[in-house]
């Protein structure tokens, strides 16, 4: 009970706990849960106003920032900011570990202890709740893949389209761009690659709901184009796509 406490799904008053309501009304039970729990960990994400469970979102972050698609839930060096990374080459091409990160946007947990580090049972336990949002997914023991759940990124293009209101031929349509801030501001913490591309995990499962009919990715108007990061060409991405459209 605690845990949900601590995602904002429930709540107490005079040592009873109450249901908060879903933050959207989808008609898919788990996903309106994993939507409202990710919509309220979002609100921790504030730069310079960092929330405790900051941390959750945060280190989906350092994943897709450094295109991590697949992990290990012990592998230290992607947590340990003293991890001597000549133990394994695989660890050379990071920029840092989770912690050095934190320290570098000013994210500083504390408890009565100080500074609040990850260890492997917190990194595992930390994978154990994405797992069950949706952002990553096991393989076998403690392997795990990273991109979240396509029924979720679907839904956060419909919402972001219908939250913005713009319509082309009749269909509901978001820049890019627009609709990533509407992820930072409401589900994920994601920014664009060093080459102003959409990061790989997230833009495979953009390009399977355009390989399935479920959206596509044009060009109109002025604002700049993102690119999909390491997807293949396909009719429903144009060469320099900067809206999404959603069928």
């Amino acid at each position: 009970m605690e845990g949900l406490r601590l995602l904002r799904l429930v709540g107490r008053e005079d040592e009873e706990y109450y249901a908060e309501p879903f933050h959207w009304d989808v008609s898919d039970t788990l996903t309106g849960f994993r939507l409202t729990a990710l919509h309220n960990l979002a609100q921790e994400c504030v730069p310079g106003d960092w929330g405790k469970q900051a941390v959750v979102l945060l280190n989906y972050q350092y994943l897709l920032d450094e295109n991590i698609q697949y992990f290990e839930n012990n592998d230290e060096a992607l947590f340990d900011e003293k991890y001597d990374d000549s133990i394994d080459s695989r660890y050379e091409k990071y920029d840092d570990s989770i912690d050095s990160r934190f320290e570098k946007v000013g994210y500083e947990p504390r408890s009565q202890q100080g500074r609040i580090t990850h260890n492997e049972q917190k990194f595992g336990n930390w994978t154990r709740l994405i797992k069950y949002l949706g952002l990553v997914h096991k393989v076998s023991g403690r392997e795990h893949t990273v991109y979240p759940d396509s029924r979720l990124v679907l839904k956060s293009v419909e919402l972001a389209a219908n939250e913005r209101g713009e319509v082309i031929d009749g269909t509901p349509t978001i820049e890019i761009g627009v609709y990533l801030r509407w992820l930072r501001e409401n589900l994920l913490y994601v920014n664009t690659t060093s080459d102003g591309d959409i990061p790989a995990p997230l833009a495979r499962v953009l390009f399977e709901l355009m390989r399935d009919g479920h959206i596509e990715a044009r060009e109109y108007g002025d604002a700049g184009s993102i690119g999909f990061s390491g997807v293949p060409p396909h009719d429903r991405i144009d060469r320099n796509a900067n809206t999404l459209r959603v069928h």
